[in-house]
Parts: structure tokens; C-alpha cells; sequence
């Protein structure tokens, strides 16, 4: 049937005469497939493999086709008497049958597709197609200092915003709030039907992204008159939201504008007397203008606060968006949107007609304002945020809008200097000693990939550093008075290190921060970001150094790369200095394991006691069922 069959012959013994012609016909075949397999290798080694093999009939003679193999096309007929003209007439017919059937059937084509020759093709790369405004961003300067934008001299700035940054020793304004300031102020003196642009800035961390907010919000709000709430800033933590609601209360003191914390730490009903109150003409009215909170406690007023309403917001702040992208809590997105929804429905009616005037009492969505230094710009992420024609303003240039990879690039500003340090595991403690007492470093924020590694250490480095340096741990176990009171020291220098996790990291104004070490390596380029951000805030001069080990050199490289940073130079310690570290660093270690089994032993008796406390309170007696 095909020159692939050839491996397939059936070969049917009758006569010894006929076994020369089988073996003539068997040498053939073998002489064909030896010139295929030939002609296939030859194929190969030039890399053109023939992507369709055509296959033509072969004629084989009659003489060559034993008797038994040929196929009767002539019916045979029963009668032995029949006649060769009746014979004729009987072929004729069945040939003419034949060809019938064989026109209806679909005609077999004698091309056949070799499969895997493509497999070894280079394949064509699709590139990624970003929107107008991801790809091409408002680019924004890293360079703090030298920034040029004298704050007297902006004649969009009110008077008394001026004065307020004049006397908080804020002369010069910093490049994100160049940009961004003037751009909000701007949107908002459109009228309707023109909606102003959200918008997205990703900017580094001390650069200046809380005033950007800050200042447009206040100087558009303050001359409006209303007991509503208008403008909404959500954070993911409660730190992070006193510090914004208290830059908040600092800039709006010379406004009759009212500032409100929803966090936490105060309980539920005491910030529902604080926000709402009722009128016997006017309803429920808020006592606020501004809102700052968590978005867990957001759900729970908007769930649970009578009165409280959103229809007249217009603005929606969402401070390091990408941490509360991807946690977001109770959904409050979808919350706050169905509430605003529902308010706008009962204000202007469900079923309104199409017309202008109903046109024109639509209210505009909240102008949403995202923030963040490692704000992801994945259009698939961001579409949740539901943003109208939104605009990027960008500290990370995108030079090739071709690649994938490049809408990921994050930056740090450029008095922060950043490198990094390979030792062995045992040697990690001596490297940081080092850095503390040998070259004298102040002020330092050290970071711990857990808790407990971060307790040992502090431990470790209070034992072995007494009376050169003082260590403190900061940790999320700390009450807020003595977090504060501990970052007090720390800005009088009473304390010369802390010592604490990632969740220092995030937004937390440290003040005065010298140093940041990442004891052990961040997990990824985000955390990265953060804590270095921690320090060379506010364009002053900064340092972040990373301790490796070998087998982290590599994968650290892979890190720093994803976020568009080149190789970070490298801190060479000689050995010497090392190995005159090492007695007091065999004493210190000795002291603190004795320190830390202590420690362990007097929680398993208090453990211990609280049980034994229990089980000698007499217990009630159940009565059984008579």
C-alpha cells in the first residue's frame, strides 16, 4: 500500500520453483528501505527533514505475484457453461459498481504529515502586549537630594500648606510630589462629565509618598462644607495607619477639616460614638471629613455602624496597595463599592430614566489614589481595583516594553548604598560584632527571617556587647507603648540596634536609621525593597548590607536581578579580624544558651503551675440522666 508496508510482506510458500521469485522480491524490498533509511539520515544531517513524504504507487508485474496473493477482480460465475461474452458483460458491470462507490467515498490524498520534525524548531515568542498607560509611564526622579522644587515658588500650593511644610523644615519638595500633587489638584478642576484619572505611583520607600496624598486631599477638601465623609485612606496595618492619620491631623490643623483613626486599638462602640450622630433635621451626619483605618475594621462599620455612609466619598486611598492586593481582608473592596452602589440607588432611584438630567445628578466614583514602592504593574492584578483610565507614575524606568520581565523593576533611591557580604554560618555573628564595635556603626535596624532567630541573637549580641553598645527586639508580641517608647530610645541613641522581622519592614518610619543589615536574606525582591527602605529616607545618606552564605550567593544574585539591580558589591573581611573575635564569642554564646534554657524552664513552670491551678478548682458536678 505504501513504501512504509514494505516491512509488512507475507510471503506464501506453494512450489520450490517459486521460492526464487519470493527471494528476488524480498531483495527488492530490502534495497528500497535501505535507500529510505539512507535518504532519511541524509535528511537529518543537513536539518531539512521533508515535512510531507509523497508516496506513488508501485508496479509490480504479474509474473513476480504468486497465485494465491493476486485479487480476483472477475466475479467467478457457477455455471461452468457461461460463455467469455457473458463473463465480459458481468465485469463490466461490477467495474462499473465499483466505480460508483469509489467516486462517492472522499479521495484519499497520498500525502501524509511526518510527525516531530517541528519539535526542534526555534519557536516564535509572543511578546506582551501592556496598555498605553503601563508602558508608558510618568517617570519620576530617585534623586531626593538634589531635587529642585522650591515650596515657596509653587503658586498651586495653598498658603497655609506652605507655611505648615516651612515650619516642619520641609523646604524643597521631593520628585513624586512634584509630579503627583499638581496632577490631583489638576483632575479635580475639571467639571462634569469629566471624571478625573486614577492613578497608580510607584515610588521608593523615604521618598515622599504620604504628603503626595496628604497635601491634594486636604487643600481640595478644606474649603467645602458638609458633615460627610470624603475621603477614605485604607492601610494594611495599624502602625502604618496612626502614622498617616497623625501626618493627616498635623496638615489640616488650620482647617475646620476632622480627622478620624479606625484601628484596633480603640474599641468598636467608642468609634462609632465618635464618627456618627443624629439630628432630628438632618438624620445621621458624621463628625468626620477624613478617615484613615485598617480594612478589617472598615468592614466592620460598614457592617455594623449605624448611619454610616459613603455616598459622598471622593476620595479612596489605598497606601502599600500591593501588600493589601494580596491579603485582601474580608473582601472590603467589593464591600465598600457595593455600599457606595446601594447609596447612590436610594438617592437617585433604582429605574431613573435615561436623560440628562440623570446624567448629570450621577455621581462620580471615588477618585482612587494606589500607592506603593513595589506596587505590582500586572495588568491582570490591577484590573481588581477597578480603576477609570487610570495613569502610572513610575520611579523605574521601562526602556524595553517588549519584556515580560521589565514591568517588575523596582527602585531605591540614590543616596542609599547597597552591598553584600559571603561568610560561613558560624561566622555570621562575628561579621555583625564587627560592623557594631570595630567600625563603629550607630543606629542600626538588623532583620531576621523569625522571631526566635531574632530573640537568640539580641540575646547573644546584650551579652557579649555589654557596656559598648545597647540591643533591643522589636517584635509584633510588643504592646504599641512599648514599641513607641523603644523607638524613642533608639531615635536618643539609648538604643544602638534593633533587632526584629519583616514586619518592621513595611511603611514604618524609623527615624534617624544609619544602617540596615539583613542578618539573614530576604525571601524575595519585595521584602528586599522594604528593608533596605528602612534607611536613606528623605534624602539622607544610607546603607544596606546583606549577609550570605555560599550556597545563598547565587540565588541572592537571581533576587536582586528580578528587581533590575545590577550585582551589589561585596564586603571583603580579612580573616584575621575574624579570629580575634572568636573567645569572646565562644564566652558570649556559652552565657546566652544558659540565659535562653533559663528562660525556657521558667515558662514550663509557669505553665506547669497555671494546670495544676486549674485541675485544684473544684468542678461542678453533672448530674446524670435518672
Amino acid at each position: 500500500m505504501s513504501s512504509n508496508m514494505d516491512l509488512f510482506v507475507i510471503n506464501r510458500y506453494k512450489d520450490d520453483n517459486e521460492g526464487i521469485d519470493i527471494a528476488e522480491q524480498e531483495a527488492k524490498h530490502l534495497e528500497n528501505l535501505k535507500k529510505r533509511i539512507a535518504e532519511r539520515k541524509s535528511a537529518f544531517v543537513t536539518k531539512k527533514p521533508a515535512a510531507v513524504i509523497t508516496l506513488k504507487p508501485q508496479k509490480v508485474e504479474e509474473s513476480h505475484i504468486p497465485e494465491k496473493v493476486q485479487k480476483v477482480d472477475i466475479k467467478q460465475v457457477k455455471d461452468d457453461k457461461t460463455t467469455q461474452s457473458e463473463q465480459e458483460t458481468v465485469t463490466e458491470t461490477t467495474e462499473s459498481k465499483k466505480q460508483k462507490q469509489e467516486s462517492k467515498k472522499p479521495k484519499l490524498s497520498n500525502e501524509y504529515k511526518v510527525l516531530g520534525v517541528s519539535d526542534f524548531e526555534k519557536k516564535i515568542k509572543v511578546s506582551r502586549v501592556l496598555p498605553y498607560w503601563l508602558s508608558h509611564p510618568i517617570n519620576i526622579s530617585t534623586k531626593l537630594k538634589t531635587s529642585s522644587c522650591p515650596v515657596e515658588e509653587q503658586d498651586w500650593l495653598h498658603s497655609s500648606l506652605k507655611a505648615i511644610l516651612l515650619s516642619e523644615g520641609v523646604t524643597n519638595l521631593f520628585p513624586v510630589q512634584e509630579k503627583v500633587i499638581p496632577f490631583v489638584l489638576d483632575e479635580h478642576k475639571s467639571t462634569y462629565p469629566f471624571w478625573p484619572h486614577d492613578i497608580c505611583v510607584s515610588a521608593p520607600t523615604g521618598s515622599g509618598k504620604t504628603l503626595s496624598f496628604v497635601l491634594p486631599i486636604i487643600q481640595i477638601l478644606m474649603n467645602e462644607i458638609g458633615c460627610h465623609i470624603r475621603a477614605l485612606v485604607v492601610l494594611p496595618v495599624q502602625e502604618l495607619a496612626a502614622q498617616v492619620a497623625k501626618v493627616f491631623k498635623k496638615y489640616s490643623a488650620k482647617t475646620r477639616l476632622k480627622v478620624a483613626l479606625l484601628g484596633g486599638s480603640t474599641p468598636l462602640q467608642q468609634e462609632q460614638q465618635n464618627l456618627m450622630r443624629y439630628t432630628e433635621s438632618s438624620g445621621w451626619v458624621s463628625e468626620v471629613d477624613i478617615i484613615v483605618c485598617t480594612a478589617g475594621r472598615l468592614v466592620e462599620h460598614l457592617q455594623n455602624t449605624e448611619g454610616f455612609s459613603l455616598k459622598h466619598l471622593k476620595f479612596l486611598v489605598i497606601d502599600e496597595a500591593d501588600r493589601i492586593m494580596d491579603h485582601i481582608q474580608n473582601d472590603w473592596l467589593y464591600h465598600v463599592d457595593r455600599h457606595i452602589k446601594l447609596e447612590n440607588e436610594l438617592m437617585t432611584g433604582r429605574h431613573s430614566n435615561l436623560t440628562w438630567s440623570s446624567l448629570v445628578e450621577q455621581r462620580p466614583p471615588p477618585h482612587k489614589l494606589l500607592f506603593s514602592a513595589t506596587l505590582s504593574q500586572d495588568p491582570e492584578k490591577l484590573e481588581q481595583w477597578g480603576l477609570f483610565q487610570p495613569k502610572l507614575f513610575s520611579s523605574a524606568a521601562i526602556t524595553n516594553y517588549d519584556d515580560e520581565d521589565q514591568i517588575r523593576l523596582y527602585a531605591t533611591p540614590e543616596e542609599l548604598v547597597e552591598q553584600s557580604v559571603t561568610c560561613e554560618a558560624e561566622h555570621k555573628p562575628l561579621v555583625l560584632y564587627h560592623f557594631l564595635v570595630d567600625q563603629k556603626w550607630d543606629k542600626v535596624l538588623c532583620f531576621t527571617n523569625a522571631a526566635e532567630s531574632a530573640h537568640r541573637l539580641s540575646v547573644l549580641l546584650n551579652t557579649w556587647g555589654t557596656g559598648k553598645f545597647k540591643v533591643a527586639e522589636l517584635s509584633s508580641a510588643l504592646d504599641k507603648s512599648t514599641r513607641e517608647s523603644v523607638l524613642k530610645k533608639f531615635t536618643s541613641s539609648e538604643i544602638n540596634v534593633l533587632i526584629g522581622t519583616d514586619a518592621l519592614a513595611r511603611g514604618i518610619d524609623i527615624p534617624d536609621c544609619n544602617y540596615v543589615v539583613s542578618y539573614d536574606p530576604p525571601r524575595n525582591i519585595k521584602t528586599y525593597i522594604h528593608r533596605v527602605g528602612r534607611t536613606g529616607r528623605a534624602g539622607r545618606i544610607g546603607h544596606a548590607v546583606t549577609i550570605l552564605l555560599p550556597n545563598q550567593v547565587s540565588l541572592f544574585k537571581e533576587l536582586i536581578q528580578s528587581g533590575g539591580k545590577a550585582q551589589l558589591p561585596q564586603i571583603q573581611i580579612e580573616t584575621s579580624i575574624l579570629e580575634n573575635l572568636s573567645d569572646g564569642y565562644h564566652q558570649a554564646i556559652s552565657a546566652t544558651k544558659q540565659q535562653i534554657h533559663a528562660e525556657i524552664d521558667s515558662k514550663v513552670k509557669k505553665s506547669i503551675e497555671i494546670k495544676r491551678r486549674l485541675k485544684s478548682k473544684p468542678q461542678k458536678r453533672k448530674l446524670g440522666n435518672v
